[in-house]
């Protein structure tokens, strides 16, 4: 799912990108929006004196934006999760202008089905609970003593320069455009501390036992059945990679891609419906990388995870 995803919004920056011309959002019918050393050549553009309109100033963007973020990862997220966001974008032309971000989330999850094949998770086997085993001498096989239901706290940061390419009213067939849709790209460095909630109020190992393992069609049951047994405390660390710490955390280079629909309250302000991805290049933001495959020594899973903010911001336009 994360590769289809990725792939699919690469390829949407990729046409813009080829197609576009450089464009802030068209109001060359605003004096207001020109320097006034530009001012003659408006009037003349105005009154039909000459060719072209001066270049407009190259407006300044501060915003808020309130989210939920989710994992995809190997665990399904829960949702809705709760973020923030807030950013500076600089307009360099007609349709592209460059953005500073700095956004932060937490996003839980849990599975509803039981895993036995966690022997390589120490978030799990450090607290007592005993996974599927092979023998290394005689290789004879020892069934889990506990099944074991995945779940996971992540809070994520992340700081990120983007590339927005403004791709409404390019060919300038309106004054001004009430709507404007846009996509981005960029890089930026994220961090992420994940934890997992193994034990209990009286720091003991749950008796996950109870509670058959659930199918797609049974899942609701199975996750009522475990928000029932589970308290919230989050007190163990996940599974930790061997990389950069940042801020308490696991650090990472990533990349950012995303799109978004921007609507025009006023002459200053407008609201965005914005929905980004942030690849860390890492299968640890959900605390698991581990399969079910094979018995007593599993495989790392397919896929890096991903982190997604879906968000609603508002944005104030300054010179």
């Amino acid at each position: 799912m994360a590769t289809k995803k990725y792939s699919f919004l690469l390829g949407l920056i990729t046409l813009i990108c080829s197609t576009s011309v450089f464009a802030q959002e068209a109001v060359w019918s605003d004096s207001s929006y020109y320097q006034s050393g530009k001012l003659p050549q408006y009037n003349e553009f105005m009154n039909n004196l000459y060719a072209f309109p001066p270049k407009p100033r190259n407006m300044w963007e501060v915003g808020v934006k309130l989210g939920s973020p989710m994992v995809g990862g190997d665990i399904p997220s829960n949702y809705p999760g709760f973020g923030w966001g807030v950013h500076v974008r600089k307009a360099l032309g007609y349709s592209f202008s460059l953005r500073a971000e700095l956004s932060s989330g937490t996003s839980t999850g849990m599975s509803w089905r039981a895993a036995n094949n966690y022997g390589a998770n120490p978030a799990w086997t450090k607290n007592g609970y005993k996974a599927n085993s092979v023998n290394p001498i005689t290789g004879a096989r020892t069934n889990a003593t506990d099944q074991v239901f995945y779940n996971y706290k992540t809070k994520v940061g992340n700081l990120s320069i983007e590339g927005v390419f403004n791709i409404s009213n390019i060919n300038f067939h309106s004054a001004t455009t009430k709507m404007s849709f846009y996509v981005l790209g960029g890089f930026g460095l994220g961090w992420y501390n994940t934890h997992v909630n193994a034990l209990n109020a009286s720091n003991a190992k749950y008796n996950f036992n109870s509670i058959p393992s659930g199918t797609y069609e049974t899942r609701s049951a199975t996750r009522t059945a475990l928000k029932n047994l589970l308290d919230d405390s989050y007190e163990t660390e996940a599974d930790v990679p061997n990389t950069m710490k940042l801020f308490g955390g696991t650090g990472r280079f990533t990349s950012t891609m995303g799109m978004g629909l921007a609507v025009r309250l006023s002459k200053r302000l407008n609201i965005a419906l914005e929905d980004r991805m942030i690849m860390f290049r890492d299968d640890l933001l959900d605390g698991q990388q581990w399969s079910e495959q094979a018995f007593g020594n599993p495989v790392y899973t397919r896929n890096f995870d991903y982190y997604n903010f879906l968000s609603l911001g508002l944005n104030v336009n300054i010179f």
